[in-house]
């Protein structure tokens, strides 16, 4: 595999002005109007429902279509673009109008997103991550939408810029990964496609029947739960749920994973590449990845598998994130883990947390199972709920202490190599590698249990990733070697003896 190209010249259907302003591709006429009517279908509906009941026919709903057609022309002629050297511009609204602009040494990342029309134009949609916490919409750099090739140049330019040290030539992209078929068998195992439709199934068998059988996902397993050839009324619901859940799966795992594939580029960048129907390929720079975090789903986790995300500066449609690595064998996130962090942080041995925290893990779990029976019943007594539901959740009872008691294993923190590397976790068991260069602070937390046990919460807040990573249940004893370890001397100022 090559590297991308050198940049293209801007193309003729996009001049620039005498000041190098230039417009998005005018094949986006064909795109922006549609986005703006799918924004307004519920003013859409309503306006059909009024002039239905008015006797205007569909006049209403003309007015909404062509006010959204309009906004959605306004919208392309009214927004900028500017590249110059070591910076990328942009402008756009008409009542409020926006500039935005980005140096080129804070570009986190560059990601281009080509949804099904995007690629039937040729076109790509480019974002900047810049690290900054920029959550309202039109605060963030995004150029909806370029030619692919323009997008690809542009790409590249940005990264280009944002490397501490330029790159002589380009070189040739390494692939690291790449999907492999035998990943799907983690597929059916993610809660995505199951917990929706448990809520749906529950609500049509309560007081909210009648609202939730008018949507089309209520409706459709409705019609499912009428067919005598799934088995007795008692088994329609959980194997409707397993059925369609399952299906919800693997779509959505397919669509997201059969395409992946991970690179690393110039200068060390890595290159994410996925989705079938909606391709996204997202580009981190080398040293805006300041760790990884590995996640096993309890079922996948039997299955020896895991996921792989970085911990790294991105833009804001992958806050948690970008997947280094899909569900796949334990063996391969783990790999990849050791090309972005090195083996040391992942071979370090973890530091447990002792018999208090396992006694907490005890004591939360008990109460909290005792506490979700007293809900369940009194929402059975009020006939809100069936009462096979608290039913259901006593039978959970003996689950409830292995469950503690794996939680309580699956605590530990390590610090090694500049890094500071925490587990916890039992349904969702995550471990994170986080480097010291990338946390800028650390915030306590002590519930009135903790405080009774001699146990804290140490959370490291950072720019990347999903912004604060915690050490659960540490004994207060080891956190000033924890952070001193991390960053020496910045708690210290704040630690005073315990007093009696």
């Amino acid at each position: 595999m090559t590297a991308v190209p050198a940049p293209p010249a801007p193309p003729a259907e996009a001049p620039a002005d005498q000041d190098g302003w230039r417009r998005l591709d005018p094949r986006m006429l064909l795109v922006h109007p549609v986005h703006e009517v799918v924004k307004m279908a519920p003013l859409l509906i309503t306006a059909l429902v009024f002039g239905h009941s008015s006797g205007h026919h569909n006049n209403w709903a003309y007015l909404v279509t062509a006010l959204a057609v309009g906004a959605g022309l306004l919208r392309w002629w009214t927004t900028r673009f500017r590249v110059a050297p070591g910076l990328v511009e942009l402008r756009h609204g008409l009542l409020i109008r926006r500039h935005i602009a980005v140096p080129a040494d804070r570009v986190r990342t560059v990601d281009l997103h080509s949804g099904a029309v995007h690629r039937m134009l040729g076109l790509a949609t480019v974002s900047v991550g810049t690290g900054q916490a920029a959550t309202a919409r039109g605060d963030r750099l995004k150029l909806d939408a370029l030619r692919r090739t323009e997008a690809l140049a542009l790409r590249e330019e940005l990264l280009a810029g944002a490397r501490a040290t330029p790159v002589a030539a380009q070189e040739p992209s390494t692939v690291l990964l790449r999907f492999s078929p035998t990943w799907l068998r983690y597929a059916p195992f993610a809660l995505t496609g199951f917990l929706p439709l448990l809520a749906i199934g529950l609500s049509l068998t309560g007081p909210m029947s009648s609202i939730t059988q008018q949507t089309p996902i209520g409706s459709t397993v409705e019609w499912l739960l009428h067919i005598d050839a799934l088995g007795p009324k008692s088994v329609r619901l959980p194997l409707v749920i397993l059925l369609v859940g399952t299906a919800i799966n693997l779509l959505t795992f397919a669509e997201r994973t059969v395409g992946f594939a991970l690179l690393r580029g110039s200068g060390g960048s890595l290159e994410i590449r996925h989705g079938v129907v909606s391709k996204r390929a997202i580009a981190l720079e080398k040293r805006r990845v300041y760790g990884v975090e590995l996640a096993e789903s309890l079922p996948v986790r039997l299955l020896g598998g895991a996921r792989c995300s970085a911990v790294a500066t991105v833009a804001h449609r992958e806050r948690g994130g970008p997947p280094l690595v899909p569900a796949a064998p334990l063996a391969t996130a783990l790999a990849v883990a050791e090309e972005v962090v090195g083996d040391g942080p992942l071979r370090a041995p973890l530091v447990g947390h002792g018999p208090r925290a396992r006694t907490r893990r005890l004591t939360r779990a008990l109460g909290g199972w005792a506490l979700g029976l007293a809900l369940l019943g009194a929402a059975a007594a009020l006939d809100l709920l069936p009462a096979w539901c608290a039913l259901g959740w006593t039978a959970l009872l003996p689950f409830t202490v292995p469950l503690a008691l794996d939680r309580y294993r699956s605590l530990g923190h390590a610090v090694a190599d500049g890094f500071l590397v925490s587990r916890h976790g039992s349904l969702v068991r995550r471990r994170t590698v986080l480097s010291g260069e990338g946390v800028i602070g650390w915030n306590l937390r002590r519930s009135w249990g903790q405080r009774r046990a001699g146990l804290v919460t140490l959370t490291a807040t950072t720019a990347a990733g999903r912004k604060k990573y915690q050490v659960i249940d540490l004994p207060v004893e080891q956190l000033p070697g924890v952070a001193d370890q991390v960053l020496p001397g910045l708690l210290t100022p704040f630690l005073v003896p315990a007093t009696d």
